[in-house]
């Protein structure tokens, strides 16, 4: 017994765990094992390289099947179990359901919702993900730039897109931009050909789009009412799978589709982002998704944060790790990052356009 705490590591040379809630199976794995593979290999090469001053990373993910109620489970393991010293958790409903948990134990998070008002006043809390209202005003700034004053907007009934929506009406009475129709949809709903008829008939110089679940939905039932004529401006048009088909780019582009867009586009110049996909493809065998470099750079900018609060022996205190990554002014794969006194990050928004098959990123302004 004796032998065994003589020998025994002291608590501080234990690795720093961070736990992660993620989608791993079910409708949204897509997403979620993509951010866990980026969270892999961050991980790595960080302890590769010394990890947090000679302390090494330890990643712990738990799936949550895209549940609310699983993700409790999740966290409660990961928490109390595992005991982790920092949480990463992914989507609006999964992140509202575990937070009063993780604020109990005092740990900080890291989330990844669209909206801005998951984490409330909790100075632990840190969302890095792009913004609903952010490209609200960017929506409006792409309708704008091209000449249309008089508008449709189209959207599905969601904190979300009524956050995009608020912001996108704020900036377009600046530019004088009307909304002549705006047709809401409940999120289950398959045929929304009543509302696209709608606004054929008040004939809209443009359709604006709050509708990334329905795409695939949106985009064909525009061509077979003969609405594809009317150039669409969308939120991150090419999201979900079924909405970045051969077919699906085709329709885009017959629509002249203009997209808000994060992280990577198809058609890469960036030397940095170029460097990543390679070095992804290389470790998981395909490309990486735009919320890949998001999540990669999270765990690069946690671990500055972490190696700042070691040289103060604060390596698990969550206040000292909280300061320090409000501090955060990272270059990093998907872009500069830094956060607001709220911890929200300031992630640039990007613009897209498919030309000859491959959506490519345009000026903003």
């Amino acid at each position: 017994i004796f032998g065994y705490f003589y020998y025994q590591k002291p608590s501080e040379e234990k690795p720093i765990k961070i736990g992660a809630t993620l989608a791993l199976t079910g409708k949204f794995a897509f997403l979620g094992e993509a951010e866990a593979n980026g969270m892999r290999l961050a991980v790595e090469e960080i302890n590769a390289s010394g990890g947090i001053n000679d302390k090494n990373l330890e990643l712990i993910t738990e799936d949550n099947q895209g549940d609310a109620k699983t993700a409790v489970t999740n966290m409660v393991k990961l928490l109390d179990i595992d005991n982790v010293d920092v949480v990463i958790s992914a989507f609006t409903h999964i992140t509202n359901a575990i937070k009063s948990v993780v604020a109990e134990k005092e740990k900080v998070m890291i989330y990844i919702t669209t909206s801005r008002n998951v984490g409330g006043d909790n100075r632990l809390f840190f969302r890095d993900y792009y913004d609903a209202g952010d490209h609200g005003l960017a929506l409006a700034n792409l309708v704008n730039k091209s000449g249309f004053k008089k508008i449709a907007f189209l959207t599905e009934i969601s904190d979300q897109c009524k956050e995009l929506e608020d912001f996108f009406n704020g900036t377009a009475s600046i530019f004088q931009i009307s909304t002549q129709i705006k047709e809401a949809y409940n999120t289950t709903e398959q045929d929304l050909r009543t509302n696209l008829l709608k606004i054929k008939e008040v004939s809209p110089q443009a359709i604006v789009i709050c509708g990334w679940r329905h795409e695939n939905i949106i985009m064909k039932q525009l061509k077979e009412l003969g609405m594809i004529n009317i150039p669409g401006f969308h939120w991150t048009a090419p999201f979900l799978p079924n909405s970045d088909t051969e077919d699906m780019r085709k329709l885009f582009e017959e629509n002249k589709a203009i997209s808000t867009w994060y992280g990577l586009p198809d058609s890469i110049t960036n030397s940095k982002q170029r460097e990543f996909v390679k070095k992804y493809q290389a470790r998981f065998g395909e490309k990486p998704r735009s919320d890949v470099a998001y999540i990669y750079d999270d765990i690069y900018l946690l671990s500055e944060a972490l190696k700042r609060c070691d040289l103060k022996a604060k390596v698990r205190d969550s206040k000292c790790l909280s300061s320090e990554m409000l501090k955060t002014d990272y270059a990093g794969v998907g872009g500069k990052i830094t956060f607001n006194e709220r911890g929200l990050s300031n992630r640039e928004v990007t613009a897209i356009k498919i030309t000859n098959g491959l959506w490519r990123e345009i000026p903003l302004k």
